[in-house]
């Protein structure tokens, strides 16, 4: 599926997303990294990374993959989008791995200004006892 405000594909923003957090935790990322963390082969990685290249969201220096303004963009909205629905899945008593596998699906299925308008509505909702939950909800 491909998003009208981003042009990007799931698969595109899993990558890009992969990538920029095996940087943040390694300094550098390589073809084999993102297989091992998308449990694909490492073939799929380089036909991938040559899309990515293509599209100017990604340059692959020897072995290091590095993002480029825009994957860096992309990748750290759909980072964003991630955490946000897999802490709220947790906050609502989903355990760890099932919230983080639904909300690598949710991220890639609300548009940004959707997105950002609930972040913003679910903040304003947040109720002022410090433990973090949904107002009226225990």
């Amino acid at each position: 599926m491909r998003y009208e405000n981003t042009g990007a594909t799931e698969s595109s923003e899993d990558y890009l997303e992969a990538i920029l957090v095996i940087r943040a935790e390694r300094g550098f990322c390589r073809n084999a990294d993102i297989a091992e963390r998308l449990g694909v082969a490492r073939p799929s990685v380089t036909k991938a990374l040559a899309g990515l290249s293509s599209r100017s969201l990604v340059e692959v220096a020897g072995r290091d993959v590095r993002l480029t303004p825009e994957g860096r963009r992309l990748a750290g909205a759909t980072l964003e989008k991630h955490e946000f629905f897999r802490r709220l899945l947790c906050d609502a008593g989903v355990d760890g791995r099932t919230a983080s596998e639904e909300a690598c699906r949710l991220e890639h299925c609300i548009s940004g200004p959707s997105f950002r308008r609930l972040a913003d509505h679910l903040v304003s909702l947040r109720g002022q006892d410090g433990d973090g939950r949904i107002a009226g909800r225990t």
